[in-house]
């Protein structure tokens, strides 16, 4: 194959993936828009963002927020990589993206993620991990499956449970990086003067 011949296949795969855009966002206006797996869809972006606003440790937003990017960009990572292998497919989309679930991947994971971080500190990483991870796997996915939200190809449930355990370990160890210190305003000048003022006045008491 010539760089040419190359490049047109290049052209011809971009212009299926216009196609395929075209099709999800016609099946989402003329089809899913407005029904009842569409609202749970929204719901699933919006509740758990409103939750974490609420309850969230407002001491460690910072941290916590990184923890939860990090989710989130992994998730998409894995998600583009998933259904372009056609290991995974999400039929019912809240909003046309044929290789993202926002629902999932951007709310109910992070915020989910972050809940299990500040939720009993002191408990085990690992065992917060094995948990987080299983449940998602074997609980959260198959739900989602039987509302026509998430659809296995050639996926396991396994294989989701050791990602997203691995996942949330990684999220942890943002959360704990620490690079996070607290910056300390400087002092304004006058009141460093000020200050070297009223040493000498003391000094000149003393003598």
């Amino acid at each position: 194959m010539t760089f040419e011949e190359a490049l047109k296949k290049v052209n011809e795969a971009n212009e299926k993936i216009v196609e395929a855009n075209r099709m999800v966002s016609d099946a989402i206006m003329h089809s899913f828009l407005f029904t009842w797996r569409w609202w749970i869809g929204v719901s699933l972006i919006v509740l758990p963002w409103i939750a974490w606003l609420i309850f969230r440790d407002k001491q460690s937003t910072g941290r916590l927020l990184t923890a939860g990017f990090f989710v989130m960009i992994f998730s998409a990572v894995l998600d583009t990589i998933g259904i372009e292998n056609g290991l995974w497919a999400y039929p019912v989309k809240v909003i046309p993206s044929p290789t993202l679930s926002f629902s999932l991947r951007l709310s109910v994971l992070p915020v989910i993620a972050m809940f299990f971080i500040q939720f009993k500190p002191k408990v085990n990483p690992f065992l917060k991990a094995i948990i987080y991870g299983s449940f998602a796997a074997f609980v959260g996915l198959p739900l989602l499956s039987m509302i026509d939200m998430y659809k296995r190809i050639h996926w396991e449930y396994a294989y989701s449970c050791f990602i997203l355990t691995g996942m949330y370990l990684c999220s942890y160890w943002f959360y704990n990086l620490n690079s996070f210190e607290r910056v300390q305003p400087l002092k304004p000048a006058g009141t460093a003067v000020e200050m070297n003022m009223s040493f000498l006045r003391k000094k000149q008491k003393i003598k």
